[in-house]
């Protein structure tokens, strides 16, 4: 059977997930964990690492994306190949989507969809490909887009989250003021002139 290990910080999810899975008689559940914390000293203890990893992008005040380029580090320190990653998230914005895939993800599924997708996305990556229903993909990136640095896009993604310039300072350790500068160069490139305009783009 193939070993998963769900991340995500809603109890409920996890359980309802979990059982699920259990259920279809094809997997086990290796573990679970409820943050970035838990999910590193859980890929340190496990004697074997999973097959596959659904991991949901809000841990909290966390972003679940962060764990991907941990989780790799672990792998190379323990000799381990990388799991097959699926982010499973409430969000279906194609921005986030393309962040998530690009960080490394193999698979995004929202947690709108339905259990058939679920299983469609992991027989996916298990046979070496990757999964992202064909609404959500976008079949050129916009130019406006693609320019943006990486800080600039990870500010995007908070801003689509609802984070304020303060929390988006304090989670990327950078000041208030930097934020400010990294939004207006944000705006220029993208031609939006509000926060609340890049949430919708």
């Amino acid at each position: 059977m193939t070993s998963i290990v769900l991340i995500d910080d809603h109890p409920l999810a996890i359980n309802g997930i979990g059982a699920w899975l259990t259920g279809t008689g094809r997997f086990i559940i290796a573990g679970t964990a409820g943050c970035l914390e838990q999910a590193r000293e859980l890929m340190e203890q496990l004697v074997h690492l999973p097959q596959i990893i659904i991991l949901d992008i809000s841990l909290g005040a966390q972003d679940g994306l962060e764990f991907i380029p941990a989780l790799k580090e672990i792998c190379v320190k323990r000799k381990f190949p990388v799991p097959r990653i699926l982010v499973c998230s409430m969000y279906e914005d194609q921005f986030l989507i393309k962040l998530a895939m690009e960080s490394g993800a193999d698979a995004y599924v929202p947690k709108s969809a339905d259990s058939r997708e679920i299983l469609r996305a992991i027989d996916a990556i298990l046979q070496g490909g990757s999964y992202v229903n064909e609404k959500y993909q976008i079949s050129k990136p916009d130019h406006a887009w693609s320019t943006l640095t990486r800080r600039e896009s990870e500010i995007v993604y908070l801003v689509k989250r609802n984070y304020s310039a303060k929390q988006i300072a304090k989670n990327l350790f950078i000041s208030i003021r930097t934020v400010e500068n990294h939004l207006s160069n944000i705006y220029v490139k993208t031609g939006v002139s509000s926060k609340d305009d890049l949430k919708i783009l």
